[in-house]
């Protein structure tokens, strides 16, 4: 059997062409041309990306010179309620330039200092900066709209179009901390601002239990009139508490997501940020 495969071995042998190995010079000189034409297309690849940068510069008009915009990096989404995507609230600005905040109606405009800070919460807390991706408790009740339970009356006011009208913040302390989501909106008039209270509060009481496929949530309202002008406190799961708060023309609402423990959920703590929220509105705004 050795034999046979021996001869066969040696048949293919036969059968292949003579091979010519290049010599140690040959290859280091292809080696080091192939090296120069790498370089060369790299090089010629940075050149174009310059100019297709200068290009988009221009056309956003500024030099190429001029620093970039810090990046944005999104914030870590707070755990979801539900499977589905939300609608997150809108946040639009005027098509005049700079000078549209100037005339501003009264308590339009947002400050970043009347939002909450992390030292409102605890110690351990930061401002975790970026956009908010999570969902929110406003995606329940469209479901509940859309379900039939609620018509969505009283209408919720349209949003302010003045620039920076709209704020919005996470405090957070890392993972199995409780963390907060600020929504702030300045209305113009505390008649619009307690119009959104009202189609919030209607909200909970209609769609006090929705069920959809997996998602199962019950609205409970806990507490009114602890802070502002008016003020909520809802349970929206065993984990997660909501804090409405109108001040004058500003309306802000807190969602606080606490460790998923028993008894996690601190109800005292909760209307103590709204009240917080109440002064800092205040400090930053003529809301008060």
């Amino acid at each position: 059997m050795r034999d046979d495969i021996s001869q066969q071995l040696d048949g293919f042998g036969a059968d292949m062409p003579a091979m010519v190995w290049a010599s140690p010079e040959t290859i280091r000189g292809r080696g080091e041309r192939r090296r120069r034409v790498r370089t060369a297309g790299l090089t010629a690849a940075a050149v174009v990306a310059t100019v297709l940068v200068a290009g988009t510069a221009f056309a956003l008009g500024t030099r190429p010179g001029d620093p970039a915009p810090p990046a944005t990096t999104a914030t870590p989404a707070v755990p979801s309620i539900s499977m589905s995507p939300s609608a997150r609230p809108s946040r639009t600005s005027p098509s005049a330039g700079p000078s549209a905040t100037a005339g501003a109606p009264f308590d339009t405009v947002i400050p970043a200092g009347a939002m909450l800070r992390a030292s409102d919460v605890s110690p351990a807390h930061r401002v975790d900066e970026g956009e908010y991706l999570g969902e929110t408790y406003q995606y329940v009740t469209g479901l509940c709209q859309d379900k039939g339970q609620w018509d969505g009356k009283p209408p919720a006011p349209d949003g302010s179009r003045v620039r920076e009208s709209f704020r919005q913040r996470v405090l957070a302390a890392g993972q199995g901390r409780m963390h907060v989501l600020q929504r702030t909106s300045g209305y113009g008039s505390a008649q619009l601002a307690g119009a959104r209270v009202a189609h919030e509060r209607a909200g909970f009481e209609h769609c006090a239990v929705v069920d959809h496929r997996e998602t199962h949530v019950e609205f409970e309202i806990l507490r009114s009139g602890f802070a502002g002008d008016e003020s909520l406190l809802v349970r929206l799961s065993p984990d997660v508490l909501l804090v409405l708060v109108r001040v004058g023309a500003v309306y802000t609402d807190l969602s606080l997501t606490f460790p998923d423990t028993p008894g996690a959920a601190d109800e005292a703590l909760a209307a103590e940020l709204g009240r917080k929220a109440v002064t800092r509105i205040c400090d930053a705004t003529t809301a008060c």
